[in-house]
């Protein structure tokens, strides 16, 4: 038997003569008849750049994380492993998992992230060990018409009755939510997708799993309104959350004070230049990156895009690559003769304060400083954009 407690304490710091609260979460994991030489937290943060925690153990059963808030506020979830190996690693190294299991009804449902709910102190999940389960995770390259070998990754799985921890138990009943898939009826339309989403969210609309999956997958929503009507049924508190604030940034426009005055650099020439050159036009931001093959295929209308608006819209390329792969991006423009300008964002807290978290996104900042996130996915969409400029 091999049982799992994770709980969460809220420890007040003092210092001084002077005290000051300071909140920081501790998870306790205590492996029963299981000893892991290595175990960590991965948290899966706003900005992308996801951390590992380290775990710190005596005896190899018992396992203590210590998390600062300035991680908690910001982790969309966490999951545990126990190999010091990152997920997004692109290279051949294994990767190491601990993942839940619960059959309820007969039927199986499978779950790894967790994270702490509002006003939570304890959460205990208790489970068994069942297997490792092992597979290779691989990737599909069309320029050289090969599937590449990623990793392997191996996965302990340990079963549980349904947790209490409202995020790991949402992620086991609705696994992918927003993501518009489900194996068991791969034949859902559209339509049934966002019924059940809506029913999803109005039995629990303080579900910081509802949202924060929410907030990287709008661009997989066919309509503005469709985001807007399930954000629309989250609660005031949810909806002002950070994740909240992200998925509210794809349909309204906001205020981007000083974006006239931001500069990047230029990866080509090294050269820092201003994001708006002509602040009297429209510019059009389109976040992208050198190993991203679906922002590779919108070349394409993103050239027919250019041809048609250069008189009145300036459109601009930014990468999100880092610097071992930016010369793969430098590369893609020569090869693709791309004839727009392409800036580099590495600023982090700039990548958060505009709420980047997938791509392709396109961010379309109108001459009074106000922008919004725009779909480039159906030629509705390219009709509204011209819409927009023709005003």
């Amino acid at each position: 038997m091999v049982t799992v407690v994770i709980s969460l304490a809220i420890i007040t710091m003092f210092s001084g003569c002077n005290s000051g609260k300071k909140e920081i979460k501790v998870i306790n994991l205590s492996f029963e008849g299981m000893k892991y030489d290595r175990l960590y937290l991965l948290a899966y943060m706003l900005d992308e750049n996801d951390l590992l925690i380290n775990g710190k153990t005596t005896d190899g059963n018992n396992w203590t994380f210590v998390i600062p808030d300035t991680i908690s506020t910001h982790c969309r979830w966490y999951v545990i492993i126990n190999r010091n190996d990152s997920i997004k690693n692109q290279n051949y190294k294994t990767i190491h998992h601990i993942a839940f299991r619960t059959i309820i009804n007969n039927d199986t449902l499978l779950g790894g992230g967790f994270n702490f709910g509002e006003n939570e102190n304890i959460i205990e999940l208790k489970s068994k060990f069942v297997t490792t389960n092992s597979f290779v995770k691989t990737t599909y390259i069309e320029e050289l018409d090969t599937t590449l070998v990623l990793q392997k990754i191996l996965t302990d799985l340990f079963s549980m009755s349904l947790p209490q921890n409202e995020y790991l138990r949402e992620t086991m009943q609705t696994p992918n939510f927003s993501f518009f898939t489900d194996k068991k009826n791969p034949n859902k339309s559209y339509e049934e997708f966002l019924i059940e989403y809506a029913d999803k969210i109005k039995k629990n609309p303080n579900s910081h799993y509802y949202m924060s999956s929410l907030a990287p997958t709008a661009h997989y929503y066919k309509s503005k309104k469709d985001i807007e009507n399930l954000f629309n049924l989250f609660s005031p508190k949810i909806q002002n959350s950070i994740w909240g604030q992200e998925v509210k940034a794809t349909f309204e426009r906001s205020k981007l004070e000083g974006v006239s005055n931001i500069f990047l650099q230029n990866p080509l020439t090294k050269e820092n230049e201003k994001i708006i050159l002509e602040p009297t036009k429209h510019t059009l931001l389109c976040f992208s990156a050198s190993w991203c093959v679906p922002c590779r295929k919108k070349i394409p209308l993103l050239k027919e895009i250019y041809e048609n608006t250069k008189d009145n819209l300036n459109l601009v390329y930014i990468t999100t690559d880092e610097s071992t792969t930016i010369e793969n991006w430098n590369a893609l423009m020569e090869k693709e003769n791309i004839m727009w300008r392409n800036l580099w964002l590495t600023d982090k807290n700039l990548k958060i304060k505009w709420q980047i978290s997938a791509i392709p996104d396109y961010f379309l900042i109108y001459p009074d400083e106000t922008a919004e996130k725009i779909l480039l996915d159906e030629e509705k969409h390219i009709q509204e954009l011209y819409s927009i400029l023709n005003k």
